[in-house]
């Protein structure tokens, strides 16, 4: 019987073969390997700094991102007081239809070209690990962490996966820390169900390094926080009364009592509407948390870029280094803000 809904299936090279071709060496594995260890230790309370994961909604130019990512470095070597992870998002989940992120579509212009952007996603990585700057990414294909996962310190499974047995099993095989975040509703018992689910050993389908069907079968992965995102009905999911619940939620299932917020999403709500400048006032906001020795947030997630704002793809010539996707703040108020973020916790003494 024929596929009738199949225009067509390419061969795409292993990930053997492509991690053989654009390789790291022994100290760049050294790095990520002491990168994960500082960020597990964070979520499992062994070390009391804070990890702040900051880059744009998600990446589209190449070159853009190394400007962007020279900026982190000035950062990273500057505020010594935190723990800086570059937020680098290649994959873009849709609801209905829209472009579905640079891995999928490096030229923006619908032609799919994947093998392209599998390569030029794996240069960028490596690029920027050679910088010497930790990577965060959000898994969505399960396939695509064969190709990119050697050069990944932390990961996330987004709200519209959370729910999935897929991305679970996927995450209790992976070599670094997750995030799960609470659902688009709001429900927080989804992520800590997906936590807890993840920690557990897994047998699945999926490919080897050299591209092979094959059985997988995991260990579980203990390091694994909750990712407060906001919730699309109330807004603001991070208030006191909403991180008790959330830590009485988390003792209750034996877990690890730290959270990360992240302050864009629906954590930017104003009247239905989000507002992506908003992120700076939330961050104010955990901040005299910490000022008051609330320490259960571990880490924060910001939406930032060169430029601030978003615009369309459809927009010809797109304007220098602002978002096609989500709204983001620039790269002033990002200084601003990992400046205060790293005053504040030297002041305390953390």
């Amino acid at each position: 019987m024929n596929n009738i809904h199949i225009d067509s299936i390419t061969k795409l090279k292993s990930p053997y073969e492509i991690k053989k071709k654009y390789n790291i060496n022994y100290e760049d594995i050294l790095f990520i390997n002491e990168s994960r260890t500082i960020i597990n230790d964070i979520i499992n309370n062994k070390n009391n700094k804070k990890f702040i994961i900051v880059g744009p909604c998600s990446i589209h130019d190449y070159h853009q991102c190394i400007t962007y990512a020279k900026f982190i470095k000035k950062c990273k070597e500057e505020f010594s007081n935190i723990v800086i992870v570059i937020r680098l998002y290649f994959e873009k989940p849709r609801t209905i239809k829209g472009w579905k992120g640079y891995l999928y579509d490096p030229d923006l212009d619908n032609s799919n070209d994947i093998s392209k952007g599998l390569i030029k996603t794996r240069e960028l990585l490596i690029e920027i690990t050679k910088m010497r700057i930790p990577i965060a990414t959000e898994f969505l294909d399960t396939i695509i962490p064969q190709y990119i996962d050697d050069l990944i310190s932390w990961g996330c499974i987004g709200a519209r996966t959370v729910e999935s047995q897929l991305h679970r099993q996927l995450a209790s095989g992976l070599s670094m820390a997750i995030g799960f975040k609470n659902r688009t509703d709001g429900n927080k018992e989804i992520a800590i169900n997906a936590m807890l689910a993840s920690r557990e050993s897994h047998s699945f389908l999926g490919v080897d390094n050299n591209g092979q069907a094959s059985i997988v079968n995991t260990l579980g992965n203990k390091n694994t926080c909750i990712v407060l995102r906001g919730d699309c009905v109330n807004g603001c999911n991070f208030d006191n009364s909403n991180i008790n619940l959330t830590r009485e939620m988390l003792r209750n299932k034996n877990l690890n009592e730290v959270i990360i917020v992240d302050v864009s999403h629906d954590n930017t709500l104003l009247e239905n509407k989000k507002n992506y400048k908003k992120q700076i006032n939330n961050i104010e906001l955990i901040l005299n948390m910490w000022s008051s020795n609330n320490h259960t947030i571990c880490g924060i997630m910001i939406e930032s870029n060169i430029n601030e704002g978003k615009q369309s793809i459809n927009d010809k010539p797109l304007k220098y280094g602002i978002s096609i996707t989500d709204g983001c703040i620039n790269i002033e108020d990002t200084y601003y803000i990992l400046s205060n973020i790293n005053n504040t916790l030297n002041s305390n003494s953390l």
